[in-house]
């Protein structure tokens, strides 16, 4: 049973379309907004594309999968033209040529440091899923997936890699990354059964500097945390049943 899930999930669209199992974006957007995730959960909402998803999607197509899934566009991601021209191209995204620019530099930057490739491996499997259950204090079990960027083997051991870009400085993402992704590291832990997670990140913007990070003990025992509370509340609002669709926060300020 579990084998035919993770074979359909091996295709994109019926990973990403599957409302079944609980993702870490989904628990991301739980913490957000149990109006939207409820929404999400029954099909009525979905997040928005936009520049940056497109950026972040087309590189780690081009670095992981070496697939180019984009091409140049020279004008802005609006007006009739850019629909046109979107419509001509349906199997890829259409990037303005700033966009298309910046992924041509990360891939190329990414390529060239040796301490990339060392972190990469001997081999990796790229878009790799799996699926777990977690069970909560009260007994009662989720399902979660998740779907891993590299799983790595070093002719060693096995381990993740993790592929992010981002706007800051590396000094800025290292200590965002301890709220912002904690709770994925310890989720994909779980879910590949292994010991080692590791960011690859990218700066989109020349001359595209990288760091590669190993997420420490106390980094996913934070996310371990992150992850419990995460499902506590979906267990509360969604289990228990207290998530109501109308209501107002009311506080003193």
């Amino acid at each position: 049973m579990m084998d035919d899930v993770l074979t359909r999930f091996d295709n994109d669209e019926i990973y990403y379309a599957d409302r079944e199992y609980l993702s870490n974006s989904s628990l991301k957007l739980l913490a957000e907004s149990p109006t939207k995730f409820d929404l999400w959960r029954k099909s009525k909402w979905k997040q928005a594309g936009n520049a940056a998803f497109d950026v972040g999607h087309a590189l780690h197509a081009r670095f992981l999968e070496d697939k180019v899934t984009y091409i140049g566009w020279e004008g802005q991601r609006r007006g009739a033209e850019y629909k046109l021209f979107k419509e001509e191209n349906p199997e890829v995204l259409a990037l303005t040529a700033k966009d298309f620019a910046i992924v041509e530099g990360m891939y190329d930057k990414l390529s060239k440091v040796q301490a990339v490739q060392d972190i990469m491996g001997i081999e990796f499997r790229p878009e790799v899923p799996a699926v777990g259950e977690y069970t909560t204090e009260a007994g009662n079990i989720v399902k979660f997936k998740g779907k891993a960027d590299a799983l790595a083997f070093d002719g060693v051991s096995t381990y993740l890699v993790d592929l992010k870009t981002t706007k800051d400085p590396m000094h800025k993402w290292k200590k965002a990354a301890y709220w912002g992704y904690a709770q994925q590291a310890a989720m994909y832990v779980r879910l590949f059964d292994v010991t080692d997670f590791y960011f690859l990140v990218v700066q989109k913007e020349f001359p595209y500097e990288v760091g590669i990070y190993k997420a420490s003990e106390e980094f996913l025992a934070k996310g371990e945390r992150d992850l419990k509370a995460s499902m506590k509340l979906y267990e509360k609002l969604f289990i228990n049943g207290e998530y109501k669709p109308y209501h107002a926060d009311i506080d003193v300020l």
